[in-house]
């Protein structure tokens, strides 16, 4: 017996000491702490209620297990789950415990800090509110934006009743007009509160209706006869003082001749007549865009023999 101790003792003891040393290193790999913050995922929210406010977005876990499998986790590998199933409008105080936290076999939950969320609650609401454009710049010197088209003019909007209820209306993203010369269509987005959101399309058309800029002239001398002319008749005065509008361009062009007003004496018999004359704009083709903004006198007296 005592030779069997003695034999190769060198090797025994070194072997012995390998398996204190193997055995130190398992525990020290199983006593390994890590600390994850990992994002709190709120399951089954009930049908009709919308989550307002978290007190915080996610936790700290801390982990204990073998030092390996730790360092090969990562936040997107564990969960920190909350159950809303039951949950009712207002606040919800919720008490996490490791039970919560969902980690791989090997590793043991220590902590989650903090251990006690709030999550506030509301019921969801729907509303149908106005558009309102929101324009920034001017279109080029000499034009102007003569209106603002939007397809659709209203949405419906959707979210918790406490952003949602008192909302009339959402304006669009900027759209500028800065040196535009015609008009200028385009898609753009709504800006609406994080908490709200489009019941469909989340983006409307705009139409920004630049013209050129429009002016106004007054126009002395300028006649007015009798139609038909083969009735005679006398009228009083012979001519207006007439006030146009239009484009800058085609209110400059207009000259002599450019305006002629009639007073419309078709089936009237002998004697005087006050009458309302008829304003036109010769070369109505070129002049289309021209309109009248006012006659003086606005009436006539007609002596028809």
């Amino acid at each position: 017996m005592r030779s069997f101790l003695a034999d190769n003792l060198g090797l025994k003891i070194f072997s012995l000491l390998l398996g204190i040393s193997l055995w130190y290193a398992v525990a020290q790999e199983q006593g390994a702490e890590f600390a994850f913050a990992i994002p709190i995922e709120l399951r089954e929210v009930p049908e009709g209620l919308e989550v307002v406010r978290e007190s915080v977005h996610q936790v700290d876990v801390r982990l204990r297990g073998p030092s390996e499998a730790l360092r090969a986790l990562s936040p997107q590998n564990l969960s920190v789950a909350v159950d809303l199933s039951d949950a009712d409008p207002g606040v919800q105080v919720v008490y996490l415990t490791p039970d919560d936290v969902d980690v791989p076999f090997g590793a043991r939950v220590m902590r989650v800090t903090p251990a006690i969320v709030e999550i506030e609650l509301d019921r969801t609401l729907e509303r149908t509110v106005n558009v309102i454009p929101r324009v920034s710049d001017a279109p080029a010197e000499g034009f102007e934006l003569y209106g603002i088209e939007l397809s659709p003019s209203t949405v419906t909007v959707v979210g918790p009743s406490s952003q949602v209820r008192d909302l009339e209306q959402v304006t669009t993203f900027p759209v500028s007009a800065e040196g535009l010369r015609q008009p200028y269509s385009r898609s753009v987005g709504l800006e609406l509160d994080p908490l709200v959101r489009l019941e469909r399309a989340p983006r409307v058309d705009i139409t920004l209706d630049v013209r050129e800029v429009r002016v106004q002239r007054e126009m002395d001398g300028v006649p007015v006869a009798s139609a038909p002319a083969t009735v005679a008749a006398e009228i009083a005065p012979k001519t207006l003082k007439v006030i146009v509008a239009g484009p800058k361009s085609l209110v400059e062009q207009l000259g002599e001749g450019a305006l002629r007003a009639e007073a419309r004496i078709d089936g009237l018999a002998a004697g005087t007549h006050k009458i309302v004359p008829i304003v036109h704009v010769t070369q109505s083709d070129t002049f289309s865009a021209i309109h009248i903004v006012s006659v003086d006198p606005g009436e006539v007296t007609v002596k028809i023999q």
